[in-house]
């Protein structure tokens, strides 16, 4: 997981690039549970003292493989937000610069999938919500594009529970055969899949009998 600088601890420290860059591996691979501060340091070489009393320990060292993540996260759509049009195109581009970053940048998805399966229990939702950064941005612009049918909240949600799964864990065909997101034919699939999903959400409204719309519009 390459980073432009170091990170900070959130206390005024610098964790070296070296150590998150581990850290958000062992979090990606054994969920913040079971990665523990000696492993960690001794997957560094460190002494477990040095992640103790200098990077906030495991606690810290968590919050910050998420904000440099999240960073990353935020500059990699800038681009498909800033160029955002209210259709099909639209919601493509969103959806494709999630994709692409999920797969240059695993961790992520597999982070949040830990966190799905009841891992970091005892970290508090406000104590991450710093990763959910620009949500509301990003469900607004999709609320602008979707059907008056689609909810834009549960659109987002359902986009990124695929995403973060086929990343982690690819699919398993029909034939029994698990295919992965690294193999170029079931990533265009995938792909395609995605896009389709996008037009069909854009597409006209169904019959609603007055449902109610969503509060992100």
């Amino acid at each position: 997981m390459p980073h432009a600088h170091e990170a900070s601890d959130g206390d005024g420290g610098r964790i070296p690039e070296r150590v998150l860059t581990t850290a958000a591996r062992l979090f990606s691979e054994l969920g913040y549970d079971e990665a523990s501060t000696q492993i960690i340091a001794d997957a560094c070489g460190i002494e477990q003292s040095v992640v103790t009393d200098r990077y906030g320990g495991k606690f810290g060292l968590y919050k910050a493989v998420l904000r440099s993540l999240t960073e990353l996260r935020i500059e990699s759509m800038k681009g498909a937000l800033k160029e955002f049009t209210p259709d099909a195109a639209g919601l493509i581009r969103l959806i494709d610069s999630y994709l692409d970053f999920c797969l240059q940048y695993p961790e992520f998805p597999a982070l949040w999938m830990h966190r799905w399966m009841s891992d970091a229990t005892d970290i508090p939702e406000g104590e991450v919500r710093d990763s959910l950064r620009e949500l509301d941005q990003i469900v607004g612009r999709i609320a602008e594009a979707v059907a008056e049918d689609v909810d834009p909240e549960m659109f987002n949600w359902n986009v990124v529970w695929v995403i973060n799964s086929f990343v982690r864990g690819g699919i398993t065909g029909v034939d029994g055969v698990s295919h992965r997101a690294d193999d170029p034919d079931t990533l265009l699939r995938f792909r395609r899949h995605l896009r389709q999903t996008a037009r069909w959400a854009a597409g006209p409204p169904l019959p609603t009998g007055g449902a109610s719309r969503s509060p992100y519009r």
